[in-house]
Order: C-alpha cells, then sequence, then structure tokens
C-alpha cells in the first residue's frame, strides 16, 4: 500500500514536469493529425468520433485513439487501442506497447475526452506530443489548452464549440 502511494506520487511529479517542459507554439498551422484519449467505461460511442473526425475535415488515416479499458479479461471495447491503469508504472512509464506507440506520435489536435480523475489518462495527455490539447471541463486543467465547460454526455455541444474554437483560431481548412 506505501508502494502504491510513492507510486501514484511519482506519476503526479512526472506530470507536473511535463507540463513545465511543454513548449506551446503558436501558430496558425491547419489540423492534419488528431489524437483522442478516452475512458472506455466513460464513452464508447466510435460512431460520433468518426462523424467529428470527418467534420473537423480529417482523414481517417490520421486518426489515432487510446482508450483507458479496466474491464475483465473476457470483456471488450469498441476500440481496438487499449491500455489499463496496471500499465502505468512509475515516473510516467507505461509497460504497454500500445500506450508507448500513442505517446510517440505527435499529433496537431489532441482530444482528451474523459472525465475521470484516473492518473493514467492524465500521463497520457500529459506526455504526448501535441501542438493544441483540449478536454472537459473536469479533467485535469493544467494539461489542456483548451477547456470546453461540458460533460461527456453533451458530445453535441462538445463538438459545435470545439469546431467553432478551431474554426476562430484558423486550424480547421475550409476546403
Amino acid at each position: 500500500m506505501i508502494l502504491k502511494g510513492f507510486k501514484e506520487k511519482s506519476n503526479k511529479k512526472y506530470i507536473n514536469k511535463s507540463i513545465k517542459n511543454r513548449v506551446v507554439n503558436a501558430d496558425n498551422t491547419i489540423i492534419k493529425t488528431v489524437g483522442i484519449v478516452v475512458n472506455s467505461k466513460e464513452f464508447s460511442d466510435l460512431e460520433w468520433i468518426n462523424s467529428f473526425v470527418k467534420d473537423l475535415r480529417i482523414n481517417q488515416n490520421n486518426l489515432k485513439i487510446l482508450s483507458l479499458f479496466n474491464g475483465k479479461k473476457e470483456e471488450t471495447s469498441v476500440y481496438n487501442n487499449t491500455f489499463s491503469e496496471k500499465d502505468l508504472g512509475w515516473k510516467g512509464q507505461f509497460k504497454s506497447q500500445v500506450a508507448k506507440d500513442f505517446i510517440a506520435n505527435s499529433f496537431d489536435l489532441l482530444v482528451n475526452f474523459y472525465e475521470t480523475e484516473s492518473l493514467a489518462l492524465q500521463v497520457i495527455s500529459a506526455t504526448t506530443e501535441a501542438k493544441f490539447k483540449v478536454g472537459i471541463a473536469n479533467a485535469n486543467q493544467k494539461i489542456n489548452d483548451l477547456i470546453i465547460d461540458t460533460k461527456i454526455k453533451d458530445k453535441a455541444i462538445f463538438k459545435t464549440e470545439l469546431i467553432k474554437y478551431l474554426n476562430i483560431l484558423n486550424k480547421i481548412s475550409n476546403e
């Protein structure tokens, strides 16, 4: 039990270090690659994600989805790329190759679409390289560049608001 507390503290320290070391470049580059981080217990609407990416005018090949899945082995997830809380080691290191591969990507937009205060999700969100990070109201506000004040069940409002802000920031192609 004591080791669990030390492990949690080392991961929180890693998150804060990642946030401090992040360099934010304000530019008007168009979004071409999107990463989405979800908790499969909270959100499992793959059709909505595909519709959302289509509205952003992003090619499906440039979309990567990573899901936290803490279900039993006999349960399945609608997402292909999943990891669990148990995959998180010390100092922000993951045992799961799926999580490592996701972090290795650099995205133009990272959407943190979860409400859970999960340490594993926060580590993924903090360490993934992205030019612009977006989250919802209950997420760790230090990680995200833009917070949309909505609940996860209000996905239509989230989509509308995010597209509105991305248009204002000239991040979406008008073609």
